[in-house]
């Protein structure tokens, strides 16, 4: 429903039924969001360690990440000693091997189609 449509304005009006307020907007939403936002990191810097590892040897030598470069190497390191980068080794595995799977008399490099 709107209202001043004459005018040419339209502003909301609402919901004519009565609703109770979600539950997320009265519990501190900043400390949900702050929770939820710490809990995905800890997850990927355990996880999707090597990634961390590959983006920042990416990064051009500097007085602040030079420090760092051992102590991410020895933490890539460690996640991988204790395993848990095994399901992304898993998953890189076989997507390496459908990429090198061929059909028929197909070269690598070459589109498969026939001409």
């Amino acid at each position: 429903m709107t209202t001043g449509a004459e005018q040419g304005e339209i502003a909301e009006v609402g919901s004519p039924v009565l609703v109770p307020a979600d539950r997320v907007d009265t519990v501190r939403p900043w400390r949900w969001m702050t929770g939820t936002i710490a809990m995905a990191t800890l997850f990927l810097s355990v996880f999707n360690a090597h990634a961390i590892g590959a983006w920042f040897d990416e990064l051009p030598p500097s007085p602040v990440t030079e420090p760092l470069r051992a102590s991410i190497a020895s933490w890539v390191a460690l996640t991988t000693r204790l395993g848990f980068d095994a399901p992304r080794a898993e998953v890189r595995k076989r997507w390496e091997a459908a990429q090198a799977a061929r059909f028929g008399t197909e070269q690598p490099g070459e589109d498969g189609s026939t001409r």
